[in-house]
């Protein structure tokens, strides 16, 4: 692919509304477009209205399918936050506790080799403070591609985590006690998934089906490519070339469509939903009241972990904190945001109380840094409100 093609572009800016807006809207438009990112769905709204909405480019270049509000992506790792929701709602339902040791849960034992006599909980799990620390080389081969998995999540889990597993090592923990460092953790985020299987005695898919996606009527959100229409499913292009069968990468010159792929350790990073239904799930969580879980439990999901006398040194210094795995920058800003090959997600709501959800089908490491930066800032600091 030597060139993308000629955007179409669709974007809503009420005339009536105030010069800051369309300037947002204009420089929003200037950077996608300097970014030749292939397709881009933005959404602006608070907790009961749509403020403001943009889709460029496309979601298949070849066939020339709009990138819309309605495309279905995979999101990354947002889908973490629903891993915080679905533990928030289990422990509702007294189905387990935020402090109890996974090992209470778990069908195998999962112990830090440093700290042996130290439990690690959900909450840690959820914090990112539990000291299970991602090793690519061995993280990698949570990729396979679509249709080609062969192991389950509690076989890769057990296989990483386990002292009889292919993969165990001590260096697959961090040398701090649990709850004393924060380290972002793919596969601890997993595990917690696990765990909300274990406990529940369904899939961690279908506990979040029935429980979220359902109460929602996120009716175009799910774990499977063969829920989706395949027309309806984003393309993936990146520099990025990966085989996903003998798990190599490499970087080319070019935008490229990726192969489909899929995830071992999708509670971490598998969900695949449209902007317009991600909203949906971001909207029940600002209006702070009874949705899918109770206000209470929203409460409890969103609550910051870290006070002055426990913050970890790695979140001092960087002014960040952490509820149910939904992250805080300073004090007003949460959300997450997800990155995986072809794909950069955004979800959060601002200082002004407002909330955005930017799709993108490239990568990062695939886009200009500088300008990728600047996209980032503007996104976080949109001023429509």
């Amino acid at each position: 692919m030597s060139q993308l093609p000629k955007y179409a572009t669709s974007s809503t800016v009420d005339a009536t509304v105030c010069k800051e807006v369309q300037q947002f809207d204009k420089q929003l438009t200037s950077l996608f477009d300097s970014l030749k990112v292939p397709g881009v769905a933005v959404l602006v709204f608070t907790k009961d209205k749509v403020l403001y909405k943009k889709e460029i480019g496309y979601a298949n270049i070849e066939m020339k399918i709009p990138y819309t509000l309605d495309t279905v992506t995979n999101i990354a790792s947002i889908s973490k936050t629903f891993i915080g929701g679905s533990l928030a709602k289990a422990q509702e339902d007294g189905l387990l506790s935020l402090d109890e040791d996974i090992n209470d849960i778990l069908p195998f034992k999962v112990v830090n080799p440093y700290f042996p006599n130290e439990k690690i909980t959900l909450k840690n799990l959820a914090s990112h403070t539990s000291g299970i620390e991602d090793d690519e080389t061995k993280y990698i081969y949570s990729y396979s591609a679509y249709g080609a998995k062969n192991m389950t999540l509690k076989d890769f889990l057990y296989s990483y985590l386990n002292p009889e597993g292919k993969w165990y090592s001590r260096d697959n923990f961090s040398n701090n006690k649990p709850g004393t460092s924060f380290s972002y953790s793919n596969i601890g985020s997993a595990l917690a998934g696990y765990c909300i299987e274990a406990r529940s005695k369904m899939t961690y898919a279908d506990y979040v089906r029935k429980n979220i996606f359902e109460k929602l009527s996120m009716n175009n959100s799910g774990w499977n490519r063969s829920e989706f229409k395949l027309a309806n499913i984003a393309l993936n292009y990146s520099k990025l070339r990966i085989d996903f069968t003998n798990h190599t990468e490499s970087m080319g010159a070019t935008l490229e469509p990726m192969p489909a792929y899929e995830l071992i350790t999708y509670p971490d990073g598998g969900v695949m939903t449209t902007v317009n239904d991600l909203s949906k799930y971001l909207q029940a969580i600002m209006k702070r009241q009874d949705t899918f879980i109770t206000a209470k439990s929203i409460d409890l999901m969103l609550q910051k972990q870290f006070n002055d006398t426990n913050v970890p040194p790695e979140c001092k210094e960087t002014d960040e904190n952490i509820g149910l795995f939904w992250s805080y920058s300073g004090e007003k800003v949460w959300g997450h945001t997800g990155s995986d090959p072809g794909v950069d997600t955004s979800m959060y709501v601002n200082s002004n109380n407002v909330g955005l959800i930017a799709f993108i089908n490239t990568d990062d490491s695939s886009l200009d840094g500088e300008k990728y930066e600047e996209l980032v800032n503007l996104l976080m600091n949109c001023p429509i409100k």
